[in-house]
């Protein structure tokens, strides 16, 4: 990286800048400014963004956050009480896993309410939020990074910190600018989704359909999702692993539009009618952007890839990767000692490393329809083997009161320590 040092400009000072303003970011923010670090976010958008993605919190998510002391109930969240999974005419309601540290429900609330409120205690907490505010470039000092040129509407300013934390999502441009990129061998996932009307958006359940057949009637290595939003809407996509054999020739529109036709009788809506035009992206999965750190900055949440790799949610790690680097970067601001930074991926791997693993390893045979097919039909006899499906892709398997999907687990992480590391 070149330096980008201006020496003209006044520049504003911060003890940890933090580019960019959803739950990764505000969770660093505001662990950080309640250690009592003068901590700055900056978020490109000047106003909160109505996103499709990250609507459900799973029970682990609601745990994050209740760390934070945030209740999303308080604000308008609607408690699920577990997933109804499909397959052809096959039904099974698998309610949320008991777990000891994780509450029995989840939640669901539209992500710009989420991020407006986790900003908001981000602020009461201490630290400053700028709206509006895009980092275009890092400033660089001898190769170490020490803050941003912002852009501010039609001003450019610049702000000097001692240490950055990338947070500003699955494609990450200021992370790109420091290095990062994507191991193009390790799977990613392609959703697709938008919002119906529906007089069902209260239900207590949100949907999957497990392997959705394709243009062919063959399944696919993805699953659709209804998600009852609780206030007279309905988030449903699909999304579709890059695993699967035929992944670049699917339509991903057109398999959304398949899919409200599917479900449109059963949530009483109009498949043409959506409430926005659908949104496609592409979401890196299990851990496969890095590098995580560099001498005076960290990255986070979806700007590492953090998405879990079995159901593609990224909020719970983008809260706990936040608290973990906060963690760090306190201990770097309280000892004056830079090099505690490097502690920050030894964290993340202790903390969901190896289940990330697992989850790419999963990921590879999955996108085989001869294995993809047959796991499905075979799983979905069983309300207990599907109970064990979600424990795992939600991650809330049990150290203690082990069971089947504890167990499975624990071949799986065996067999996955001697394949190779996607």
């Amino acid at each position: 990286m070149a330096d980008t040092t201006d020496p003209v400009a006044a520049p504003l000072n911060t003890d940890v800048l933090v580019v960019g303003g959803g739950p990764a970011g505000a969770s660093v923010a505001t662990w950080l400014a309640r250690a009592g670090h003068s901590v700055t976010i900056l978020e490109k958008r000047a106003k909160p963004r109505h996103k499709t993605c990250g609507d459900a919190l799973t029970p682990r998510a609601v745990g994050e956050l209740s760390r934070l002391g945030v209740d999303a109930t308080e604000f308008g969240g609607h408690i699920v009480a577990g997933v109804r999974m499909r397959h052809g005419n096959r039904e099974v309601s698998v309610p949320w896993p008991d777990h000891p540290d994780l509450p029995d429900y989840g939640v669901v609330l539209r992500r710009d309410l989420l991020d407006e409120h986790l900003r908001a205690r981000a602020e009461e907490s201490g630290a400053t939020v700028l709206m509006g505010h895009e980092a275009m470039a890092p400033i660089v000092e001898r190769g170490f990074v020490r803050g941003a040129k912002i852009s501010a509407g039609t001003d450019t300013l610049y702000v000097r910190s001692r240490f950055v934390v990338v947070a500003d999502g699955a494609n990450s441009s200021f992370g790109r600018g420091l290095g990062t990129t994507r191991d193009h061998n390790w799977p990613y996932g392609i959703a697709t989704r938008s919002y119906w009307s529906s007089p069902r958006s209260s239900e207590a359940w949100i949907e999957s359909m497990l392997g959705p057949p394709d243009a062919n009637g063959n399944p696919i290595a993805g699953f659709g999702w209804v998600i009852p939003v609780g206030d007279g809407t309905i988030n449903a996509g699909v999304a579709v692993l890059s695993t699967y054999r035929d992944a670049r020739g699917v339509n991903a529109l057109k398999l959304l539009d398949s899919f409200a036709h599917r479900i449109a009788d059963r949530w009483h809506i109009e498949p043409s009618d959506s409430l926005k035009a659908p949104s496609r992206f592409r979401v890196p999965l299990g851990g496969s952007v890095g590098p995580k750190m560099g001498p005076t900055f960290l990255v986070i949440g979806d700007a590492s890839g953090a998405a879990n790799p079995f159901n593609g949610d990224g909020v719970d790690a983008a809260l706990m990767s936040g608290r973990l680097a906060a963690e760090v970067l306190d201990e770097a601001l309280t000892t004056g000692n830079s090099t505690t930074l490097q502690r920050y991926p030894t964290l993340l791997s202790e903390t969901i490393g190896q289940y990330q693993k697992v989850g790419r390893l999963s990921a590879r045979f999955l996108g085989r329809p001869a294995i993809l097919r047959p796991t499905v039909k075979l799983a979905m006899r069983s309300d207990r083997a599907m109970g064990a499906i979600l424990r795992i892709a939600t991650n809330e398997m049990r150290s203690a009161d082990r069971g089947g999907a504890e167990r499975a687990y624990a071949l799986a992480s065996t067999i996955s320590r001697f394949a190779p590391n996607w």
